[in-house]
């Protein structure tokens, strides 16, 4: 059986790697995307996840989420990854768009609607999923478990850079 899996992103080049892995995983049911405001602005993180998503075929539905963190002043890695979050890639055109609703309450309605709980996979700022917990804390009991690409357990990476998310 496979693990439902909702993917929230804010795709630079790292993230484009774990979007295809989550895609392409034969043991992940990847069924919700959203983006935020991280690596670029959260126009470009949507624009990137929907070229991603267009690029692999994958009918994958996707939300943008927060366009500012909740507590400290925006910053992003386009040092990093480029203006465009994407190193400057050209992707084909094409006709996708985000769902009409934020991030947060694209996975609560994706949450509420599961047969079963479900994964949420957080690897870019924890703005939405700060907002789905503050906002929707009857989602909590159909979250499976949270996964996040951050933090660390005593020394290590430290640093502001080290720890972007």
């Amino acid at each position: 059986m496979r693990l439902p899996i909702f993917l929230d992103t804010d795709p630079g080049i790292d993230d484009a790697v774990a979007i295809a892995a989550a895609i392409f995983a034969p043991e992940l049911d990847l069924q919700l995307m959203t983006t935020v405001a991280g690596n670029v602005s959260v126009e470009k993180t949507t624009r990137n996840a929907l070229q991603l998503l267009h690029f692999w075929n994958a009918e994958i539905p996707l939300a943008q989420g927060a366009a500012v963190p909740l507590v400290r002043a925006p910053r992003d890695a386009a040092s990093v990854h480029g203006e465009s979050g994407m190193a400057g890639y050209d992707f084909v055109e094409h006709n996708r768009k985000p769902l009409g609703i934020p991030a947060f309450l694209a996975i609560r309605d994706a949450l509420m609607r599961a047969p079963e709980p479900v994964t949420l996979v957080a690897i870019g700022p924890l703005t939405n999923i700060a907002l789905l917990l503050s906002q929707c804390p009857e989602c909590k009991p159909h979250i499976r478990r949270l996964v996040i690409m951050g933090g660390s357990a005593g020394r290590g990476n430290c640093t502001p850079n080290a720890e972007f998310n």
